[in-house]
């Protein structure tokens, strides 16, 4: 399976297509540190990136990158590898890094996407405590300059391995 077709538009009301796409906790569940299962970025129902990441940049083109990490088994490609079995399968800020903290993954070159949803799925084996509680959804495509295509705020507890699902605007 490619990593990337070509570049795809979705039907909702986003019309741009970003290369970055960047999930940022400005508060979470925990003071001390966030933790994400797992990132999906859609459009319409083909989900982004359409590979598992294996690495913080593989497959190519992928890269994800992100403002801390708690250590190399909760490392930045954990929240986009479509894993979500084991408390080491999700990405987890730096113990007590202050907020925000931030994962996002570059589709790469040419492969930007309109996403017209997303989903957060919370960690297990005690790391849904660490869930964010509010959030931007942001997307760019110079890595620079970020447009915010959606916030929550004061969003309740997570429970392990949850999912839950959110339109972009």
């Amino acid at each position: 399976m490619p990593v990337f077709g070509t570049t795809m538009f979705g039907s909702g009301s986003t019309s741009t297509a970003y290369r970055y796409w960047r999930f940022n906790v400005t508060v979470g569940h925990n003071a001390n540190e966030v933790a994400v299962g797992e990132v999906k970025i859609f459009v319409d129902t083909t989900q982004y990136p359409l590979v598992a990441m294996t690495g913080d940049s593989a497959p190519s083109p992928l890269v994800a990158t992100g403002s801390s990490r708690d250590n190399a088994d909760r490392s930045y490609f954990k929240a986009f590898n479509r894993d979500v079995t084991s408390t080491d399968s999700h990405w987890a800020s730096e113990y007590q890094a202050s907020y925000p903290q931030y994962v996002q993954v570059d589709l790469g070159s040419g492969n930007g996407i309109a996403g017209t949803s997303y989903k957060i799925t919370a960690g297990k084996n005690g790391k849904e405590t660490a869930g964010p509680k509010s959030w931007t959804l942001q997307a760019s495509n110079d890595n620079s300059e970020f447009d915010t295509l959606d916030t929550q705020t004061d969003v309740s507890s997570w429970s392990e391995g949850e999912e839950r699902t959110y339109t972009i605007s």
